[in-house]
């Protein structure tokens, strides 16, 4: 064998027995101490003596590794003024290290459609944090973790100085072996001035961790975002937006999540008025663009009446939107000079149709608070429409949703 061969081959057959004993993760822990202490033993004529060298101690330094970080879910929310708010979450995981290390939290907007002066802010933890890390020892179990002591000094009656081991705290979140989607929380620390140190979780793993396996914290971040001010009314805000987590040891460990997409909609009515003449002439044509409801025509202007003759009117709400509005109201105030509000002219008696964005009718009267309907003198018709449309003047307006049509009927007569 030559020299080559004889150096490489024992290299070799120790990354095998590392390996083999600590799974996939073959380091120990920082902060963990190595303690070697030699001792002589001689005759020197009168009996058997023993002599110890001082102790040797070694703490093994951190590894600093790249974090892991996965994005919370997308969002969608109502514009309802500028710099309307919304929170994202990422997820944060001590990966690739062998002990605690802080991590710089960096959020940013990637793109912004529709706003101007969006912006991002870290809301918790406060940047740098610090999530800690340690290796699993021989006879841990599903609940308790053994892992080394990281070296804190005694304090009687237990050994748990700074209430934590390699930066895991009680209620912490710990991850094993890079399972991030099933993270355990922390119920318990012990941690001797040296030796074996354990952690406790409060739900079982399902097996016993190997060996050498990874404990990471595991953290969610949490950023607001603000929506900045809408530029076209009407059309979504689309914000993107990342979290960079870095080493603040070795800056070059370094990961950026993927983006968050934050969606805020954006409500656009319109409000129409057609006519028709019922008595004199129900077909008569009138000029503009007719508007067809329930096979009955109407038009925004050219028809005629005579006195007595009877005119309905529609009110035609269209939220054209990719959001709902809300405190939806339509006030109509009658030339009362002119024409009478009639009275009991729908099902039921009653004196106004409201057909909703499904289109349900139902009937209301023009009495103040029995209904979404009022006729207040002098002459002003309330009917508070949408979703959850309550009766009122005042605060009663409900939902009308993207994309929805909703239609108000009264009838009047032309006075003599």
């Amino acid at each position: 064998m030559n020299i080559k061969c004889r150096f490489i081959f024992p290299l070799i057959l120790i990354a095998i027995l590392l390996v083999s004993a600590g799974g996939a993760w073959a380091l120990t822990a920082s902060n963990t101490q190595i303690l070697n202490q030699a001792s002589l033993s001689y005759n020197d004529g009168t009996g058997v003596r023993t002599v110890n060298s001082l102790q040797v101690v070694v703490t093994v330094t951190l590894i600093p590794g790249t974090p892991t970080v996965s994005k919370g879910p997308d969002q969608t929310t109502p514009y309802t003024a500028p710099n309307t708010p919304l929170t994202n979450t990422f997820t944060i995981t001590a990966s690739n290290t062998n002990g605690p290390d802080t991590y710089s939290l960096v959020p940013a907007i990637t793109a912004t459609v529709n706003a101007t002066g969006s912006s991002v802010t870290l809301t918790s933890p406060a940047s740098p944090v610090k999530l800690g890390a340690t290796v699993v020892l021989s006879g841990s179990t599903t609940t308790v973790l053994n892992v080394p002591s990281d070296g804190n000094l005694p304090n009687a009656p237990v050994y748990n100085t700074d209430g934590e081991v390699n930066g895991i705290a009680v209620a912490d979140w710990i991850v094993l072996n890079g399972d991030t989607a099933n993270p355990r929380q922390v119920t318990a620390i012990t941690d001797p001035a040296s030796g074996t140190a354990t952690i406790t979780v409060g739900i079982a793993f399902a097996s016993a961790p190997a060996v050498g396996q990874l404990v990471a914290e595991q953290r969610t971040v949490t950023v607001t975002v603000d929506s900045g001010t809408i530029t076209t009314v009407g059309q979504n805000i689309v914000i993107t937006k990342h979290l960079t987590i870095a080493s603040t040891t070795d800056p070059t460990k370094t990961v950026t999540s993927a983006d968050i997409t934050d969606t805020y909609t954006s409500g656009l009515a319109t409000l129409a008025k057609y006519v028709r003449n019922v008595t004199a002439v129900p077909t008569m044509t009138g000029t503009g663009a007719k508007y067809t409801f329930s096979g009955i025509d109407y038009w925004p202007s050219g028809i005629t009446a005579k006195p007595g003759e009877v005119l309905e009117y529609i009110m035609v709400a269209n939220n054209s939107g990719t959001g709902a509005v809300s405190a939806s109201t339509i006030t109509d105030a009658l030339p009362v000079t002119y024409v009478t509000l009639r009275t009991g002219e729908y099902t039921g008696g009653r004196d106004i149709t409201y057909i909703n964005e499904s289109a349900v009718a139902s009937y209301l009267t023009s009495a103040a608070g029995d209904d979404a309907a009022t006729f207040a003198a002098p002459n002003n018709l309330t009917v508070n429409v949408g979703t959850g449309a309550t009766s009122g003047l005042v605060g009663g307006g409900g939902t009308i949703a993207a994309v929805a049509t909703v239609h108000v009927l009264y009838q009047v007569t032309v006075n003599p």
